[in-house]
């Protein structure tokens, strides 16, 4: 028996809560796993994991031995990374969708021209679940995670911004103040399957002012909003790090830039340990290099009209 093997196999398949999971992490077959654990468990002479076909949980005796097995992995990594510091691999990221579309696309483009030895493979998508079970070494998450399991490192703070095409803004003008916006004229977004709307908040001093959009397009995508408003379609309040891309190109104008709207933080989540391995370190410092460079950092700019 691998003892080694076997105690990254009883470890992961805890952080996943499935030997099939774990089997999956580690590259090897289902039954390689099952095998390591009743090897491992006949060798230790006591019973590691409580196992059926809903769930696998630890025993008494195996909670113990899981505190002990993840302390010594961690210095093998550590004792590994401290002969050679290069990032090697796969990593898998995952990124809520219109992030993935509009930052992350172009951006991982140079990240892969900088790590050429790591393999980034990337998941679009809005679920928030857990990162463990399914293997994911980095998220991007849109609101702090409340666990001593994971890291949750800030790499952004972003804020909404108005925003319209130049072709509508020709033919309707601009609004010179939150009150001029007219709510017909604005696209909304509804997130949540009750159809909430998101509300468009702007703030100035001690005046305050809120706009409910009353348009005729609705969207649970902010990248189908910024195509729509692109197009002429109306007046949209997004994230500025994601209408960026257009008003760069000139497709939006953002507009009323002295109100100041509602602020939206972005994470980089990926699993506490007490050695973080290089190709997540790698990445997250990429990726807050990309939001803003820093976690204090002041938001990207966004050229206004």
């Amino acid at each position: 028996m691998d003892r080694l093997l076997a105690m990254e196999a009883f470890v992961r398949t805890v952080d996943t809560g499935s030997m099939s999971r774990a089997a999956t992490q580690l590259g090897i077959a289902n039954a390689s796993v099952t095998g390591l654990m009743r090897k491992l468990e006949a060798h230790l002479g006591v019973t590691l994991l409580q196992r059926s076909t809903r769930y696998v949980r630890m025993t008494e005796e195996g909670a113990r031995y899981y505190e002990r097995c993840r302390s010594i992995l961690d210095q093998i990594g550590e004792a590994e990374a401290a002969l050679s510091d290069r990032e090697r691999g796969v990593i898998r990221l995952e990124t809520p969708i219109a992030v993935g579309h509009l930052v992350l696309g172009p951006a991982l483009a140079k990240f892969a021209i900088l790590h050429p030895e790591l393999r980034v493979v990337t998941t679009l998508s809005n679920e928030v679940d857990n990162l463990i079970k399914r293997g994911v070494d980095v998220a991007i998450r849109m609101q702090a995670v409340e666990s001593g399991e994971l890291v949750a490192r800030l790499i952004y703070r972003a804020r909404y911004v108005l925003c319209a095409a130049p072709s509508f803004l020709q033919q309707h003008g601009e609004p010179a103040s939150p009150q001029e916006i007219l709510p017909r004229q604005c696209l909304g977004f509804s997130g949540s399957p009750s159809g909430d709307l998101r509300i468009w908040h702007f703030r100035r001093g001690e005046e305050q002012h809120a706009v409910r959009p009353e348009g005729n397009l609705f969207f649970n995508s902010t990248d189908a909003l910024l195509q729509a408003s692109a197009h002429g379609a109306g007046l949209i309040y997004v994230l500025d790090v994601l209408a960026e891309p257009a008003c760069r190109r000139g497709d939006l104008v953002r507009l009323l830039p002295d109100w100041e709207t509602d602020e939206q933080t972005f994470y980089a989540v990926y699993l506490r340990t007490r050695f973080t391995p290089p190709k997540v370190r790698s990445l997250v410092d990429f990726l807050a290099s990309q939001f803003g460079a820093t976690p204090d950092a002041a938001p990207v700019p966004i050229r206004a009209r």
